[in-house]
């Protein structure tokens, strides 16, 4: 991974974090996020914790453009996703996640 992919990275996880804790979420970024869970154990897993919550970040230039469309196709609140023989993955916007959060 270069330098600059990781810096997103980091810079993706940090939004998310002041994102949450500025609507009064308890929320903490995981330390080497996700790194070093072998060493230290599964406390150290994933890269944030929103209210308990595990959350993997992941950002892309243009690699979740199919997602953003369909949530445009009818201005969607919520778009549920599945690959073959894996289970559902339901992707909501910060406004919905809000209101399951609190």
């Amino acid at each position: 991974m270069s330098a600059r992919n990781k810096q997103r990275g980091y810079e993706h996880e940090r939004e998310i974090v002041l994102w949450a804790q500025g609507h009064g979420l308890d929320c903490r970024r995981i330390f080497g996020s996700g790194a070093f869970k072998k060493v230290l154990g599964e406390d150290y897993a994933g890269d944030i914790v929103i209210e308990g919550l595990r959350l993997e970040a992941k950002r892309r230039k243009t690699g979740f453009k199919n997602i953003y469309d369909a949530f445009d196709q009818d201005d969607s609140d919520v778009v549920c996703v599945r690959a073959d023989r894996k289970e559902r993955l339901w992707i909501v916007k910060d406004d919905l996640m809000l209101k399951f959060l609190k």
